[in-house]
């Protein structure tokens, strides 16, 4: 009689509670449930007088067993986050462990958003918000390993600078060069975009001489796309890595030889020394 009162006013003391509570008798069976649980589950289910044997394979039987957070579809068929909590209870009683699952789904949510924005911080610390491209941070994490290549085989590497006429118009003409240079060059290269939207590309295993011609194949794609009869669409910065070279003096002597060709008057190209 008194395990029973004790009973009644445990089944009392869980429907008041605003998640899901099952208690469990030393079977491990499921003896009662508050009515969260049955809003959870929906009209006409019930897991009373089943344990997690019982259940193999089904859906519900992560409410039974298991610590984790979980995916779940409740009586709606919405998806949502349960987290599960399992107590043991005084010995003697009816029940001897209850087990709560406490709905996390808002919880949930924030954190896989918060994972995604952080994600997307992290690619917009190392690209251009326009084009996509490489910032000039992200080029650097790039071109340092292929200096290092470069100094230990003592490969060819060639770096251009690139400054695009009609750089500060709207953003879809960056997009469509950026596209072409990706179209133009090879799988190894890699192609970078400044905060003041000169193209950067570093060429791996390439020459000087190879770069320059890269330059005259990209002038001439670029007229061809934009039905222009202008001889020269860019000014550019060539340098091939020297042996006294690091990723920074390399980078410094390309933008000089950029800098160089943007006050040329012969074709708008320089090559560093």
């Amino acid at each position: 009689m008194k395990d029973k009162l004790a009973f009644e006013q445990a089944l009392s003391l869980i429907d008041s509670y605003p998640d899901a509570v099952m208690l469990f008798d030393a079977d491990d069976r499921v003896i009662a449930g508050n009515t969260a649980l049955n809003s959870l589950l929906g009209e006409g289910c019930s897991l009373t007088g089943l344990n997690s044997a019982d259940l193999n394979g089904s859906p519900l039987q992560c409410l039974l067993a298991g610590n984790d957070t979980f995916a779940f579809m409740d009586a709606n068929q919405q998806p949502c986050y349960l987290q599960a909590q399992d107590l043991r209870l005084p010995p003697g009683a009816t029940a001897v462990r209850a087990r709560l699952l406490r709905d996390v789904t808002e919880a949930e949510h924030l954190r896989a958003e918060n994972e995604r924005l952080q994600i997307e911080v992290a690619a917009q610390a190392l690209h251009d918000p326009i084009t996509g491209l490489l910032n000039r941070r992200g080029l650097m994490v790039a071109l340092e390993p292929q200096v290092s290549r470069s100094r230990r085989y003592d490969s060819q590497l060639a770096l251009v600078f690139m400054d695009v006429y009609g750089a500060d118009a709207e953003p879809n003409f960056l997009v469509r060069v950026s596209q072409i240079l990706k179209d133009q060059l090879r799988w190894a290269d890699v192609i970078g975009c400044s905060e003041d939207h000169e193209f950067i590309l570093v060429l791996p295993e390439t020459s000087r001489e190879d770069a320059l011609s890269l330059t005259a194949k990209l002038n001439e794609r670029m007229a061809s796309e934009f039905k222009s009869s202008e001889s020269n669409w860019a000014a550019y910065g060539v340098a091939e890595w020297q042996k006294t070279d690091n990723s920074m003096t390399l980078l410094r002597r390309a933008q000089t030889a950029l800098n160089q060709a943007r006050t040329a008057r012969d074709g708008r190209m320089a090559v560093a020394l």
